[in-house]
């Protein structure tokens, strides 16, 4: 079984297809790649090219293969909008939270930050945070992002539950060293196997050899997310397959760790 735990119901480049129909996408990409189960990123403001968390409730409905995490924006959502992610969590509609520092200007350590991770602390469940450049040529942003702040928000919040998405590519070798000893960060793949990303990380065998000893010495924190649609779910199957570890620990990296950390409550 594989769960993708990082998808967007995202239209990038065709503004006439609805995000309906990405959606049924979604499902046949899922079936055509063997995925049982994803986890749907929204957006964190209204996007007509990717659904925010209310478009995503809509979608969703009651697909029983698509979770959902909610999503904030820091400068604009107020008390209202921690309510509301305290109630969706309390209710399991969602199954963590989503920051993205970086593609906004600010750092983890933002105090508007806090009330995100108490409910995370609260509910037992993770908060993910966006790492890494946007591309090559839009590079600034990773200092919003860079590990170093998340190491900050663990030293105060040590029993705070963080998923670093991306591997804050291209640096994957600092991102790696600064948090392996960090029982408390955990990793998602989105993202690492896409053509841009694997050049400037370095080349496929670096990021393998990355990934490989991440997952050897922090084997329940690795979880399989793809980034899709923007980036091929097959292509990031393969960068699993190809680790040279024991098949128990690559079944904990397609659906065991993704299903206890984001408390899915599937068989």
């Amino acid at each position: 079984m594989i769960v993708d735990t990082h998808v967007h119901i995202s239209n990038p480049g065709n503004k006439r297809k609805s995000l309906f129909e990405v959606k049924d996408e979604l499902l046949d990409s899922m079936k055509r790649q063997g995925i049982r189960y994803s986890i749907v990123i929204p957006d964190n403001f209204p996007n007509p090219q990717c659904a925010d968390m209310d478009t995503v409730f809509e979608i969703l409905k009651d697909e029983k293969q698509l979770f959902a995490l909610g999503t904030i924006n820091i400068f604009k959502d107020k008390e209202a909008h921690i309510a509301r992610l305290d109630n969706l969590l309390k209710t399991k509609k969602i199954h963590g939270i989503k920051l993205f520092p970086g593609h906004e200007p600010f750092y983890p350590t933002d105090k508007r930050c806090e009330p995100v991770y108490e409910l995370c602390i609260e509910y037992g469940l993770p908060v993910v945070i966006h790492t890494g450049i946007l591309s090559k040529n839009n590079a600034e942003c990773a200092k919003y992002n860079d590990p170093k702040h998340i190491m900050k928000v663990v030293q105060k919040h040590p029993r705070l539950t963080i998923v670093i998405a991306h591997f804050f590519w291209p640096k994957m070798d600092y991102c790696y060293e600064l948090t392996k000893d960090i029982e408390s960060i955990y990793y998602d793949t989105s993202g690492m196997a896409d053509p841009e990303v694997l050049e400037a990380s370095g080349g496929f065998d670096k990021v393998r050899r990355i990934l490989e000893k991440t997952v050897l010495r922090k084997l329940n924190n690795v979880v399989f997310g793809t980034d899709w649609p923007i980036c091929s779910v097959k292509k990031h199957r393969e960068l699993i397959k190809s680790l040279r570890v024991p098949q128990e620990l690559e079944n904990k990296v397609f659906s065991l760790n993704a299903i206890k950390l984001y408390r899915l409550g599937i068989p």
